[in-house]
């Protein structure tokens, strides 16, 4: 985890709600993966990243490992994270739905995970600016955590969610306020339910 998400939100008023710079406009994006553009919104504000993280140190923007997931236990440790981490360049990344493929009987099955409130998931993130002459690219990780336990079923790993009450600590706090979130698991019931990205999704 997390390697698929969908911003196709059901109330795009109660997302600008919850965040005041998402725009009413922003593009609604189903099977998002890793190196695709997605909505960002940071400390100041609403941004379209390219989703796996390119250190500024990174001499090209093609990378040898995966960065589009950055582990919670050691954002402060690995170099392609800690400065993003130290800097405070955190982020969220709202998402209606996150994808996962359990083996279920000796085959892979894809779930959609969302709050069963119908609510947006907030994914927390770090971003990072790359340039190289004439060349730039604004990209992000998603941060993950250790799961629920009622989706531990699922996978080992999930998405790390930001309380909305939280937002502002995580966007706007000190390194050392923020890594008090990092911790904390969600507050609100978790569906897994069977369905893959290209499923039609209802569009309230």
């Amino acid at each position: 985890m997390c390697g698929a998400f969908e911003q196709h939100h059901r109330s795009v008023v109660a997302l600008t709600r919850l965040l005041k710079e998402w725009p009413s406009d922003a593009e609604r994006r189903r099977n998002i993966r890793p190196t695709m553009m997605a909505g960002t919104v940071d400390a100041e504000g609403y941004r379209e990243r390219s989703w796996s993280l390119i250190p500024r140190w990174a001499k090209e923007p093609k990378l040898k490992y995966s960065t589009f997931n950055a582990r919670a236990e050691s954002l402060s440790e690995k170099a392609t994270f800690r400065d993003p981490w130290r800097r405070s360049q955190r982020c969220v990344v709202p998402a209606s739905a996150y994808f996962e493929w359990p083996v279920l009987e000796g085959k892979k099955q894809a779930f959609r995970l969302r709050r069963a409130d119908g609510e947006v998931w907030l994914m927390a993130g770090l971003w990072e600016s790359w340039e190289q002459g004439d060349e730039k690219r604004e990209t992000f990780t998603v941060i993950t955590t250790t799961p629920a336990q009622q989706i531990e079923w699922v996978h080992n790993r999930m998405p790390l969610m930001i309380d909305p009450k939280d937002l502002n600590c995580w966007l706007t706090g000190s390194p050392e306020e923020a890594k008090q979130l990092l911790d904390k698991k969600p507050s609100v019931d978790i569906e897994a339910v069977p369905g893959h990205p290209t499923d039609p999704v209802d569009d309230d």
